[in-house]
């Protein structure tokens, strides 16, 4: 029996455990992915949530950026549609060809994890990004910045955009997504310690969800200023957000009475910026995260050891630093804010 069957078996109980209330344990070692091929056959895959995402055609480039870089064999592999069923789909297809890593970013972490554990059965290096501790069978989640630190910071931000009072409320794409709901944990609680007059809309989180599309942005935006008029800020998560609020903003005659801070792409969101309808875009570089999956993986399998300050080669993932007890968690400080003063310095 190989050393990844025994560590297979070993997964799988230790998951059946934890499902049980069995306490997390590190489940794989990025040791023994070690590859035995040249790094001319080498095929690694990069799995976006939908590959024609504005966010993620961004993402894409640092894919391309990265096999013209190495010269390695990097490619997008994206879902048919943006959901978890075709998401699962697309890592079973990549399980089938024999690829030799799958970096990916989940829709719903916890809905992966049995074809997550079925790849590493098979010698294939897993890394995610956006799924913080949330998924057990990966060698390794990274992330731009610690979510609370991040959430934290968006806090800050939205204390500032509303003058220390008012009422504001919170959209996640989908509440499966643990980065959403750990940066909208981190900002509430940021404001709930530093400026206690501002209120959260019926004092719980998440107010909304849009399906991480610019209609459920926008349906939820318009049902909420409908029923709560109070509302003086919107903090989202998904890219695809703004401009659905912003829409529901609009057709409410609410321009300049209602504002946004959230996450998204400044070439998408550069007008709502230079309008004043979005005060501030927090958020990070898609294609640096894809590069640097891509890195982490190709280290794994030239059998570079991942230590503490590993370096990913792309900015502000210079310098990833543990920040879970397994060491299966890597955060760099790669955030991005950006408001009027500085959208026209950004091009993607």
């Amino acid at each position: 029996m190989t050393k990844r069957i025994v560590g297979f078996l070993v997964a799988m109980c230790l998951l059946v455990g934890m499902m049980a209330g069995g306490s997390a344990e590190k489940l794989w070692d990025a040791a023994d992915f070690k590859s035995d091929k040249p790094s001319s056959e080498w095929k690694l895959a990069l799995v976006p949530q939908y590959g024609p995402a504005s966010w993620w055609v961004r993402g894409n480039e640092g894919t391309k950026q990265f096999a013209e870089d190495t010269g390695l064999n990097a490619f997008e592999a994206s879902p048919v549609t943006q959901d978890v069923a075709s998401q699962i789909q697309t890592v079973e297809d990549l399980i089938a060809q024999g690829v030799d890593a799958i970096c990916i970013c989940p829709i719903d972490p916890g809905s992966m994890e049995s074809v997550f554990a079925e790849a590493l059965e098979a010698g294939i290096v897993v890394i995610t990004h956006e799924a913080n501790t949330n998924c057990k069978n990966i060698l390794y989640d990274i992330e731009a910045f610690s979510n609370e630190d991040f959430g934290a910071m968006t806090g800050e931000k939205i204390i500032e955009t509303m003058g220390g009072e008012g009422t504001y409320a919170t959209l996640v794409g989908q509440v499966t997504k643990a980065s959403h709901m750990a940066w909208t944990e981190g900002a509430v609680n940021y404001i709930k310690e530093n400026c206690p007059e501002i209120q959260l809309l019926n004092d719980e989180y998440p107010n909304g969800t849009s399906d991480d599309t610019y209609e459920g942005a926008y349906n939820a935006a318009k049902e909420l200023l409908t029923k709560y008029p109070e509302i003086k800020l919107f903090r989202t998560c998904s890219s695809l957000e703004p401009t659905g609020v912003a829409k529901a903003i609009e057709e409410l005659g609410l321009q300049g009475q209602v504002k946004i801070v959230g996450t998204g792409t400044p070439n998408d969101l550069r007008g709502l910026v230079e309008d004043g309808t979005m005060s501030y875009i927090c958020t990070w570089d898609p294609a640096a995260a894809c590069y640097a999956m891509l890195t982490l993986a190709q280290k794994i399998l030239s059998g570079e050891p991942i230590e503490d300050g590993v370096d990913l080669k792309a900015e502000g993932w210079n310098e990833m630093h543990f920040f879970d007890e397994d060491q299966t968690a890597l955060a760099g400080q790669g955030w991005l804010v950006i408001d009027k003063n500085n959208v026209n310095d950004y091009d993607f």
